[in-house]
């Protein structure tokens, strides 16, 4: 779908969602160590993964003090794999390995509304749309946008990039003519 407007919104601390990845990576190596110990004959599998794990998180904690977005999901991919290829092929340690790396990327997408004449659409997980007729008002200022529904819910969030003040009166106005269309729609 083509949107008339796209708003990037700021993005969250994504702090936790980081530490709960590197603990999951704490507990496969400290998992994959001692089933080497257990398994020394069959269990190089556990090291060649342990040595992976280790090397994207320290490529992706550089990145992270560089203040790029860092994506532990590799780590945990090599996690589930892990989990599976060794003598104990544990199916549901995998299973939630992949699912939290997945899970990652969702939770760290870019934040963006979509505005159509039709609808609202937030990219959010899951997709969330929104249709005009149940809001009041939508509107940019100060570096905010404010959603204002009718059943007196108020959604404030800081935008990622400053809006020109041109910009910021033309969506505006969008907003503004939408809303009246779909309150006239509603009277007829």
């Amino acid at each position: 779908m083509v949107y008339d407007y796209v708003i990037t919104l700021k993005k969250p601390d994504y702090r936790f969602v980081d530490q709960v990845s590197q603990l999951l990576y704490v507990f496969a190596v400290v998992a994959f160590g001692y089933f080497f110990y257990v398994y020394q004959s069959k269990g190089i599998a556990y090291i060649v993964v342990m040595a992976a794990i280790l090397i994207v998180w320290l490529i992706k904690m550089k990145q992270k003090r560089n203040n790029d977005n860092a994506f532990f999901r590799l780590g945990l991919l090599f996690g589930a794999i892990g989990w599976v290829i060794g003598p104990e092929q544990n199916v549901w340690m995998a299973l939630l390995y992949a699912i939290a790396a997945l899970l990652e990327k969702q939770v760290k997408f870019p934040q963006e509304i979509g505005f159509t004449k039709e609808e609202i659409a937030f990219n959010s997980f899951p997709k969330k749309k929104v249709d005009w007729s149940e809001l009041n008002n939508v509107v940019i200022k100060d570096g905010l946008i404010t959603i204002d529904y009718k059943d007196n819910k108020l959604v404030q969030k800081e935008i990622d990039e400053p809006v020109s003040l041109g910009i910021e009166i033309e969506f505006n106005d969008f907003c503004k003519t939408r809303l009246s269309e779909e309150r006239e729609r509603c009277f007829l």
